[in-house]
């Protein structure tokens, strides 16, 4: 057993709502496309061709961009998925209705929670504590970012096709009444990071070999130990820190050996 403060500390994720929007043109989205013959044909079209809506990604597009003046790179995406979904008995389910559902990030959120044990008990969940929207920074971004979303919808070609605003809905527009509708409808991106976060301050969990402080043998390789969030997706950094970490025990194994 080891004292170490930071762990499950500076826990971050990317806190997304679904903008959603209808589409009033025909067989353009897979609400149109994936059920009944339809979804046939297009399972032909990819099995003889690789064409078609199957062939594409479930977020063929996204728009990175600056919520402000000044900034050196974007701060915020838009990620736009061609489809409306549905919870059904807490199940995610393709919508009759066509439509877009846009998922919208802060790419480097600052707000900060925490994921700890509660007790010896194994099968006892943990108390997850994600503290999304904490900071000014946070709050700010995602407004100017559901804004963005809202402003190419309306702009051609897209608004030709574009009908009602499903969520959070037109009839939402103050700054308040937006974050109160995130606060109640936002979900996780899935990409929680930071818990063993890597550094020599008292709150670090592992060094820069990715050690943990105070006990030999033991490294953390995965994405708790990045201090702050990525800008995108965190499946490719892991996959490397994983990668770097493997050469870096077989580095120390092979110095241990000459040594020897």
């Amino acid at each position: 057993m080891h004292e170490l403060r930071g762990v499950g500390e500076n826990l971050r994720d990317h806190y997304s709502p679904r903008v959603k929007f209808a589409i009033t043109a025909r067989n353009l989205t897979f609400n149109d496309n994936a059920r009944g013959w339809r979804l046939a044909r297009e399972a032909i079209k990819y099995g003889l061709f690789g064409k078609g809506f199957l062939a594409s990604t479930a977020v063929p597009v996204r728009l990175y961009f600056r919520t402000r003046e000044g900034l050196e790179s974007p701060d915020a995406v838009i990620s736009i998925a061609p489809f409306l979904y549905e919870m059904v008995n807490r199940e995610r389910r393709i919508a009759r209705r066509p439509g877009i559902t846009m998922n919208v990030n802060v790419l480097r959120s600052e707000s900060t929670g925490s994921i700890h044990v509660k007790s010896k008990d194994a099968s006892e969940p943990p108390a997850i504590r994600f503290n999304f929207l904490s900071t000014e920074h946070d709050r700010v971004g995602l407004l100017a970012a559901m804004r963005k979303g809202r402003e190419l919808m309306a702009a051609s070609p897209l608004k030709e096709i574009t009908g009602e605003e499903i969520a959070p809905g037109a009839g939402l527009q103050g700054d308040a009444e937006l974050l109160e509708w995130v606060r109640n409808n936002a979900e996780t991106t899935y990409h929680p990071v930071g818990t063993c976060k890597m550094g020599s301050d008292a709150m670090a969990v592992v060094d820069r070999e990715l050690r943990v402080h105070g006990i030999e043998g033991l490294r953390v390789a995965d994405a708790s130990i990045m201090p702050t969030l990525t800008s995108g997706n965190t499946n490719a950094p892991s996959i490397m820190i994983g990668e770097k970490c493997a050469d870096m025990v077989q580095a120390a194994a092979a110095q241990k050996e000459r040594a020897a």
